[in-house]
């Protein structure tokens, strides 16, 4: 066994957990990316998907960790690692989808032969709270100022130190802490990871404004408990948005700092794991505390007897359950209907130039840099 099988299968492991138990932590109105009445997730049928999919993923979990121990051999190349890694995480989340898609239409067709779909379709309203923008939804963007401090004092401290640089950078490190790839020295090489650390702050400030911009989502049995819970649920990812970002430029300036700080190179890819493992261990941790806007969380001040209402599902502007297209809708991010966070308005070309922007902020300094 590697020691990049081990690292892995440390990584896979969390993910294939809350790939499992994903149906859990949505709505208790969502099923599969179709909307259902408060209860009926609940029922016999829809728990035994529920509970298919949830041991399908395990069990596809389990091979592909097998195949990682079968396929993957410690006198491979690194290239070949890295193909075989790539087949079996790909091969996992394209199975794991299929038996997603299985579930939904067939839960689909199963909504629309149930006695209570019509009557449901018929009184549906969109019912918004006109209100809930002007709550404190998430933490401010000045939690965001120490990140830029911190950049800034990494390129500053770089360029004083910059002869102090070895001619050779490092730039890439396989699992084992060894260097595949160093560039020569110069400004903007010994500046790359800051350029790519402002970057990635850009995508966290817009990921945070994403989620104090959400539409927002009203469950029809409890309209102002739902609420409550979705308020808590923004701002605990809000929160969690700004340390993880945090611990990311943390990454980034001790990487290109380095070479100065003479660590080992094992020393580097402990910090990077520590650190990758902390951000993962904490958003799965959130996830099932909080479920999908808030599900999870008990809310003592909601308002009992308060009359409910049948909200539009829009499940016709749901594709697949997981792409919401919706041109008629001003909305640019919606939380999503399958998981844990938000997705896009496909529909709305705001939306597209957005997502073009968040890759080009990403890739064009990885590219030339």
């Amino acid at each position: 066994m590697t020691g990049a099988n081990l690292v892995l299968i440390g990584i896979f492991i969390p993910v294939i957990l809350l790939m499992a138990f994903t149906p859990y932590l949505t709505r208790r109105t969502e099923a599969f990316g179709v909307t259902v009445p408060d209860g009926v997730k609940q029922q016999s049928y829809i728990a035994r998907h529920i509970k298919r999919y949830m041991l399908l993923c395990l069990g596809l979990g389990i091979i592909l960790i097998a195949a990682m121990f079968i396929l993957i051999k410690p006198e491979g190349s690194e290239q070949d690692h890295s193909i075989w890694y790539s087949v079996i995480i790909v091969s996992y989340l394209v199975l794991t989808f299929l038996v997603y898609i299985v579930s939904h239409l067939q839960i689909k067709a199963w909504k629309q032969q149930q006695p209570w779909y019509e009557e449901t379709s018929s009184s549906q309203k969109i019912v918004v709270q006109t209100r809930f923008h002007k709550e404190k939804t998430t933490i401010s963007l000045v939690w965001y100022v120490p990140h830029i401090i911190v950049v800034a004092l990494a390129m500053g401290y770089s360029i004083i130190h910059y002869d102090k640089f070895p001619e050779l950078l490092p730039m890439q490190y396989d699992f084992n802490g060894e260097v595949t790839r160093a560039v020569e020295k110069s400004i903007g090489s010994v500046l790359t990871l800051s350029w790519l650390s402002i970057a990635m702050i850009i995508v966290f400030i817009i990921s945070h404004l994403s989620i104090a911009r959400s539409k927002q989502v009203i469950e029809s049995q409890d309209p102002h408990g739902s609420l409550q819970r979705n308020v808590i649920f923004r701002y605990s990812w809000s929160v969690f948005l700004a340390i993880a970002g945090f611990l990311v430029v943390i990454l980034m300036v001790l990487g290109q700092l380095s070479p100065l700080l003479e660590w080992s190179s094992n020393t580097f890819m402990v910090i990077v794991f520590a650190i990758v493992g902390i951000i993962l261990l904490g958003s799965i941790l959130l996830s099932v505390k909080l479920g999908q806007g808030g599900s999870r969380l008990k809310n003592s001040n909601t308002q009992q007897g308060k009359a409910s209402v049948e909200v539009a599902d829009l499940d016709q502007h749901w594709k697949l359950g997981i792409f919401y297209v919706n041109r008629n809708d001003p909305a640019i991010f919606v939380e999503k209907r399958f998981g844990v966070g938000w997705s896009i308005n496909y529909g709305n070309p705001i939306a597209w130039l957005i997502t073009i922007g968040i890759l080009a902020i990403v890739l064009i300094p990885a590219i030339f840099l």
